[in-house]
């Protein structure tokens, strides 16, 4: 209450003396212009002696005259502004606006922002403006360019196969999905494909398996029983059903057949744990049903595959350089979860320089030297 007062009467001191400084500008006013009128004079006096217009004399009893005039000048016109000069209703607004509105906008600001009894605004719920995500636009772009073109070729597959990647990276599961079927349609004998289907149906449903992601599934096991990414949503779907025996099998072959340094092997292995938990299960009694040994196991490709670049040859140069972009900007995003990935940062510093990204290819360095150290 005592800061409200003091900031109250400080603020009504300062209205008090604008008030004051506009009803007397006036006058001062007044009094400065007929100084400076007579000063004029005096010169035009000096002026008209050097072109001869008046003698000396002449020139010597009306400057005496003028400068009387001058000295008296200030006092005259005091009491002549007092007199003669009354306030106008403009001035009178302006003192009225004055004292309104400032202390009118003081006190309405200080309530809204500035009021001990305003609850408190977390960041986590203010509206801050998204960021523009440049990666996200260059593959709208790219998007819009491969729809046009697969409307007019849609017998290549290569070409919906890298529609639905991309789709898929920019979490629009639906037309994914729809991609992916197109290219199925083509070749319906490459599990992966299948895989793509029911993994993007899966997405598209907030994570729930429906009757046509399980049909996919199934298709994709049944043209190769050791489809890793097959394997784990159908362990997953299983799990969920509870049917928990069955699920800790199909994981158990999964790990089974993954090469030891798997980026899902963790995640898989803890979820394996926790289903044999619920279902009181011992995992070391499941002998896996899939040999590792039956073919070398090998990771699926983490960047663009053969097909993905085979497409980016047909396409125009600026969708090319943003397919390679995009790509870039998807090993970057994956390197943000998997910091020490050393040869990821290897094919991501090569290719920030085949870019001529030169900064950002010498941080990329940096981090790969840290990681050998």
């Amino acid at each position: 209450m005592t800061l409200l007062v003091t900031f109250g009467s400080i603020l009504l001191i300062v209205l008090a003396l604008l008030t004051l400084s506009i009803l007397r500008s006036k006058k001062a006013l007044l009094s400065k212009h007929n100084s400076v009128v007579y000063q004029d004079q005096i010169d035009e006096i000096k002026r008209d002696v050097d072109r001869g217009l008046l003698s000396k004399d002449e020139a010597t009893l009306l400057g005496i005259e003028i400068q009387k005039r001058l000295e008296k000048a200030p006092a005259e016109d005091l009491d002549q502004a007092h007199r003669d000069t009354p306030i106008t209703k403009a001035t009178i607004l302006t003192c009225i606006l004055l004292i309104t509105i400032i202390p009118v906008t003081t006190i309405a600001t200080y309530n809204y922002l500035g009021s001990p009894t305003k609850p408190d605004l977390p960041f986590a719920s203010r509206k801050v403006p998204t960021p523009v995500n440049t990666a996200d636009i260059e593959m709208n772009k790219l998007v819009n360019a491969l729809k046009k073109r697969m409307n007019a070729n849609p017998e290549k597959i290569d070409g919906w196969l890298l529609l639905g990647r991309t789709l898929s990276t920019l979490k629009r599961f639906d037309e994914a999905s729809n991609a992916f079927k197109r290219a199925f349609l083509i070749d319906s004998s490459k599990a992966q494909i299948a895989t793509s289907i029911a993994e993007t149906l899966f997405m598209a449903r907030s994570g729930l398996f429906k009757d046509e992601s399980r049909k996919y599934l199934k298709i994709a096991l049944k043209l190769n029983p050791r489809e890793y990414k097959a394997l784990y949503y159908m362990g997953l779907d299983l799990a969920r059903q509870n049917n928990y025996r069955e699920a800790v099998q199909t994981w158990v072959n999964l790990i089974a057949i993954s090469p030891k340094e798997a980026p899902w092997l963790s995640n898989v292995r803890r979820q394996l744990a926790e289903v044999a938990s619920t279902g009181n299960l011992t995992i070391s009694q499941f002998i896996p049903q899939l040999n590792s040994t039956e073919r070398k196991a090998t990771l699926p490709p983490r960047g663009p595959t053969q097909n993905d670049i085979k497409a980016a040859q047909e396409m125009s140069n600026e969708d090319r350089q943003a397919f390679i972009r995009s790509m870039v900007e998807r090993l970057a995003d994956r390197l943000k979860e998997k910091p020490n990935d050393l040869n990821g940062w290897r094919r991501l510093a090569r290719a920030y320089r085949v870019l001529g990204e030169t900064k950002k290819a010498e941080q990329a360095e940096i981090r790969i030297k840290k990681l050998k150290n």
